[in-house]
């Protein structure tokens, strides 16, 4: 009976470790984050034709990406490529914001993650006029505004700061972006006139830029 009992027992052993062992497999697999978002700020440099019409943009990012390895990346930006005061109280602001989706790929399970991804997506330029009188109230007027398809690929590396409940990463990449053909106005496009109007003048180019970020991404278990 005694030799009976310990081979129940061996058996038993046996049999329940590949179980634990996959419970604990499952409960790690399950620990993954299932999403992730963040915010950057971002520094774009022109490149090609914009070299001539554009200027260095800094402005922000937001992004959100469902799934762990391979995933859809969702971002969005916004960009200022001059601002500038014309006088008598005028300033004249030219942006560019976007929208893209796509894949992303993420390496890597501990506390350094590469990711690479591509989109596409649209892309709209636009300027603005602002007039202050005396300096007591402001009226903005927005003036152009032009839509285009745009696309973009690049990666990065998250440096995790907390692995918990609530993975918590730095953010640091960069992307190349492609706008296609668009009507915008470039710098040094406005010119103040005599009478204290503002005249803009247009060009149409594609728009090329190396664009660099930093910022927090934040996972979703």
């Amino acid at each position: 009976m005694r030799r009976i009992g310990m081979a129940v027992l061996g058996l038993t052993v046996i049999t329940t470790a590949p179980l634990i062992g996959q419970r604990s497999a499952l409960r790690e697999v399950s620990e993954r984050e299932r999403a992730s978002f963040g915010f950057d700020f971002t520094m774009a440099q022109p490149q090609g034709e914009f070299r001539r019409t554009g200027n260095i943009a800094p402005g922000f990012s937001g992004f959100g990406v469902l799934g762990t390895t391979l995933g859809l990346r969702i971002d969005g930006g916004w960009m200022v490529y001059e601002n500038r005061y014309q006088g008598a109280g005028i300033s004249t602001t030219s942006q560019i914001a976007t929208l893209g989706a796509g894949p992303q790929l993420t390496l890597g399970s501990g506390a350094l993650r590469i990711y690479g991804f591509a989109t596409v997506g649209g892309a709209w330029f636009f300027s603005d006029i602002s007039s202050g009188d005396c300096g007591c109230s402001t009226s903005d007027f927005h003036i152009t505004g032009d839509l285009t398809t745009s696309t973009s690929a690049g990666g990065g590396a998250l440096l995790f700061l907390s692995t918990g409940h609530t993975p918590i990463a730095i953010d640091i990449g960069a992307r190349g972006a492609r706008h296609d053909n668009v009507r915008y106005i470039p710098v040094d496009g406005f010119t103040k006139n005599p009478d204290g109007t503002v005249t803009a003048k247009y060009v149409s180019t594609p728009v090329i830029m190396r664009v660099l970020q930093i910022g927090v991404s934040v996972g979703i278990r």
